[in-house]
């Protein structure tokens, strides 16, 4: 078959092994493994924790609030926790490592 030949169902169906429709047209590449979702880099207690550290107003941030009706991602205790989690990512990708008990030491 010529590489210029012509799908013949005109919307590049691939096969179910991957690889390339009939005309040529690369479109799916198979993948040897499902993909890895990494767990936490510390202890939902260590989070919290920072998150409440990042936080500068009264009260508890991360405590329940009855009142507050908004779709639970934009609450502050989630964006409190999103902020502490991109804190232990950049600490992580520096090198270091929050250990066990809360410690920031130097990645071995």
């Amino acid at each position: 078959m010529s590489p210029r030949a012509f799908c013949p169902r005109g919307d590049h169906r691939p096969p179910a092994t991957g690889g390339s429709c009939a005309c040529g047209m690369v479109t799916r590449v198979p993948s040897g493994r499902a993909p890895v979702r990494p767990g936490p880099l510390v202890r939902p207690e260590v989070r919290d924790m920072l998150a409440r550290c990042l936080y500068d107003g009264p009260g508890d941030p991360l405590a329940a609030d009855a009142s507050d009706h908004r779709p639970p991602a934009m609450r502050m205790s989630s964006l409190l926790r999103l902020r502490a989690d991109r804190v232990l990512a950049a600490l992580s990708a520096a090198g270091l490592v929050v250990t066990t008990d809360g410690e920031l030491r130097q990645a071995a």
